[in-house]
């Protein structure tokens, strides 16, 4: 009846005893009951190890855990159990057994039951737990356990280096001893996420005692969780010393504020300097204007147009870094002003073609159909960017043609338009690696190209830039020896769209009375400087205007409140009464030239440009050093001049 129970068991049932010398000492040990399962285990094939000595068996049974241990349950009478995979019935059945050995009158009863997917989950689970503890341990920043009541249960190197302490000194203590007193639930917020019992996760900056009492900041992630079966949460915390961090965080607001500084001390210079070297480069162009129109010999003037060019030169590189230390200094603001876009367009074409033609080069435009002439855009910046990168076009390009070609898509509004304008050229092209350098300030494609074709690299640089605030942005394909395709792109308004016309400011715009001629125009010229006079008296003479002569702000209101004068002409930075002040008090007075158009004249590009004096109620503005064909343009636009005369239709 014993051994048919021991047959229906589903575990492996063997019964081992002793054999012994005629002194009474272990040599081996036999089989002495084994239920079906045990046998099969060792004989498949059928067969019985009843009566069989182990060790004769398979004498590597001798040195075997499996022996070990029931060799020690006959000596202590103790129960015990092994697990193992090792036994010939554990290989044979490629199983992790779990064997319980039970001391018996005759020997040992030992029961094997297979637990190998239980074996395997807790190997893994220690795989688990070793990597989970190996990463907490290694990590940078501390971490520390505690219990729901805050008793500390684990803490890692990383915050035992920053406290200077051990976790055996701390284990089971409160974690204010690591924190301080009320420094682990001392806000609110926290207290109420405790007292709640949930999960919750928060953070907040605190400070931490070392062993010698320094209190350091830290900044605390704090998180609860629930161990399986557990109703009660543990806590969580992150603690990473941020005294580096907000060190390096103050040094960047100090360098930052140092180099904001520096940027202001940079840009009030550059506007003072702006000032005094367009003064007398007004001088110079404008006498230099003044004897090209003269009767002078073949050398002359060539001698006379050398001094153009190199000062025309000069005010374009003056230009170029004033108006690059206004993008850096964030003083530079587009103004869109509604603006026929193809007529702008046309002016620069003419205006660079003659210099194309001199080149051998063909310059073609085309706009297509679908571009709307009136759009709302910053015509001056827009000329800039064109200007930039067609003089680029034909500087670098020995034969072959440059294309302007303008298109028009709808933009992200509805009331918008994307205008793309393509400038190619069959020049020397530009080396793929070189294609984006080209765009940083100072940059060209080599040092050769400074040498052999001027320039200070300024250009593309602020035409990127002012593309950039217009709502696009400039890009270039290009290929050596085949040639360059710049393109711009920019944001505008359409006026023809019916969103368009709610968002344009209102300017009630007075008619002067039509013109049509500059001849016998009464002209008040206000500047403090003399040759800066003389040059404004000088083009002016040109076209027959009456010129009167003021030297600063309240020499210019006594003489408008004694003669009528059609239009002043009046320089901003004087002492005394500056422009600004005069051309107020002269629209405050009752004077008879109250309303007349006044230009505002100016070599103070950074402290403002056409778009402040414009907003101040100046009628126009010129930019010093004065232009002849600026000045007059601007003349006849305030005057509104009609006129048949063809040198002053040209300028005009």
């Amino acid at each position: 009846m014993r051994a048919s129970l021991f047959d229906k068991l589903p575990i492996l049932v063997c019964e081992t005893a002793p054999v012994r010398d005629d002194a009474g000492n272990i040599v081996d040990l036999e089989w002495i009951d084994a239920n079906e399962m045990m046998n099969a285990s060792i004989f498949p094939d059928g067969g019985s190890v009843v009566g069989m000595r182990i060790f004769e068996f398979d004498p590597a049974y001798r040195g075997s855990e499996m022996v070990k241990a029931v060799l020690e349950c006959i000596e202590t009478g103790k129960p015990g159990t092994l697990l193992t995979s090792q036994g010939r019935a554990a290989k044979m059945l490629s199983k992790v057994l779990k064997t319980s050995l039970i001391p018996t009158e005759r020997g040992v009863l030992c029961c094997s039951h297979e637990i190998t997917d239980i074996a395997k989950e807790r190997d893994e689970a220690i795989t688990r737990a070793e990597l989970l503890r190996l990463a907490c341990d290694k990590a940078l920043h501390g971490i520390a356990i505690a219990d729901h009541e805050g008793r500390l249960l684990y803490m890692n190197e990383a915050l035992e280096a920053l406290t200077e302490r051990s976790f055996s000194e701390f284990e089971g203590e409160h974690i204010d001893l690591l924190m301080g007193p009320g420094q682990a639930i001392r806000c609110e917020e926290l207290q109420r996420k405790m007292a709640s019992g949930g999960v919750f996760k928060h953070t907040s900056d605190s400070e931490i005692l070392t062993s010698t009492g320094e209190r350091i900041g830290v900044s605390i992630a704090l998180n609860t969780a629930f161990l399986p079966g557990e109703t009660t949460p543990i806590f969580i915390t992150h603690i990473q010393d941020v005294r580096e961090e907000r060190r390096t965080a103050h040094e960047l607001r100090d360098a930052l504020q140092r180099a904001e500084q520096a940027t202001r001390m940079k840009s009030e210079f550059l506007a003072n300097m702006s000032h005094e070297i367009r003064t007398p480069l007004n001088g110079v162009l404008g006498m230099a204007q003044t004897l090209a129109v003269a009767d002078l010999t073949p050398v002359q003037s060539e001698q006379v147009s050398i001094i153009l060019d190199s000062g025309r030169a000069l005010m374009v590189l003056l230009n170029d870094i004033l108006d690059l230390s206004k993008i850096e200094a964030g003083k530079l603001e587009i103004a869109p002003v509604a603006s026929d876009l193809r007529h702008k367009l046309s002016s620069l074409f003419k205006l660079h073609e003659s210099l194309a033609n001199e080149k051998g080069i063909k310059l073609t435009l085309f706009v297509h159909p679908d571009v709307p002439s009136s759009l709302i855009f910053d015509p001056v910046r827009l000329r800039q960017c064109i200007g930039n990168l067609l003089s680029n076009a034909i500087k670098f390009t020995a034969e072959g043609e440059v294309m302007i070609v303008v298109s028009s898509a709808p933009g992200t509004d509805p009331e918008t338009k994307r205008v793309t304008i393509h400038v190619s050229d069959t020049g020397c092209g530009i080396a793929p690696d070189k294609q984006q350098k080209i765009f940083d300030s100072f940059s060209q494609e080599d040092g050769s190209t400074t040498r052999q074709f001027g320039g200070t690299g300024l250009g593309l640089s602020i035409t990127r830039k002012l593309a950039q605030m217009m709502g696009g942005d400039v890009s270039v394909v290009s290929e050596q020896g085949r040639g360059s395709v710049f393109t711009l792109e920019f944001v505008a308004q359409d006026i023809s769209s019916p969103h368009g016309s709610g968002t344009t400011k209102a300017v009630q715009i007075r008619e002067p009375k039509p013109r049509t001629s500059l001849s016998d125009c009464r002209a008040l010229v206000v500047d403090d400087n003399a040759i800066n006079r003389r040059v404004a008296n000088t083009f002016l003479d040109q076209y027959d205007v009456e010129v009167t002569l003021a030297a600063d702000g309240n020499e210019a209101l006594e003489k408008l409140s004694q003669q009528p004068f059609d239009i002043v002409l009046m320089d901003i930075h004087m002492p005394g009464l500056d422009g600004a002040e005069a051309f107020r008090r002269l629209r405050m007075s009752s004077s008879a030239n109250r309303l007349i158009p006044v230009l505002a004249l100016t070599a103070d590009c950074m402290a403002g440009d056409r778009e402040r004096y414009l907003d101040m109620g100046f009628d126009g503005y010129v930019s010093k050093p004065i232009d002849e064909r600026s000045l007059i343009s601007a003349m006849g636009q305030v005057l509104s001049i009609q006129t048949s005369d063809a040198r002053l239709r040209a300028v005009i």
